[in-house]
């Protein structure tokens, strides 16, 4: 008798620990470290999927527009540092918003839309900072880039195909 019980609770608090770790799944990516704290708290307080993921692409954009400014006043290390942070952003709202459970698809695919908007819009800003940046800076910039371009066209073919509209040159 005293094993059976000693069983039923061993398995309950695997359960529960296996659920924990469930839940803590979609917040365990970290966000970039260059933000302000200010930036940290806008996007953290946000809890629910569609304001958090908003909250992001919003300072981002944020960051996206203060590189423009540098560019134009030919501050070349903060334009790279600001679309540095832009691209980490991104990529933050697509690894949070692909750990998000099944059961969320609704929400899932809303934050993608949102992703996917929101490269869309930034990408002539985007190019335009590329060209402006000196030479020996432009390799990291172009490399977020086309990270970046890539997470839209993933975002693009999830929203589309669920992954399989669109076939990149890896697939055949």
């Amino acid at each position: 008798m005293k094993w059976k019980a000693i069983f039923i609770l061993l398995a309950a608090f695997s359960l529960a620990a296996f659920a924990a770790g469930q839940t803590k799944k979609v917040d365990d990516r970290a966000l970039p470290q260059l933000l302000s704290e200010a930036e940290v708290q806008t996007i953290l307080k946000q809890t629910n999927p569609k304001p958090h993921v908003e909250a992001a692409l919003k300072v981002s954009d944020a960051r996206l527009a203060s590189a423009l400014k540098s560019v134009q006043a030919n501050e070349f290390k903060a334009a790279v540092q600001d679309v540095d942070v832009f691209a980490d952003l991104v990529i933050y709202a697509d690894d949070y918003t692909r750990k998000l459970p099944d059961a969320q698809q609704k929400d899932r695919n809303h934050c993608l839309k949102k992703i996917e908007q929101t490269i869309f819009k930034q990408t002539r800003n985007l190019d335009f900072i590329a060209r402006e940046v000196p030479y020996e800076d432009r390799e990291p910039v172009e490399e977020k880039i086309n990270q970046v371009k890539k997470i839209r066209l993933r975002a693009v073919n999830d929203l589309l195909g669920g992954g399989r509209a669109i076939k990149t040159s890896d697939q055949k």
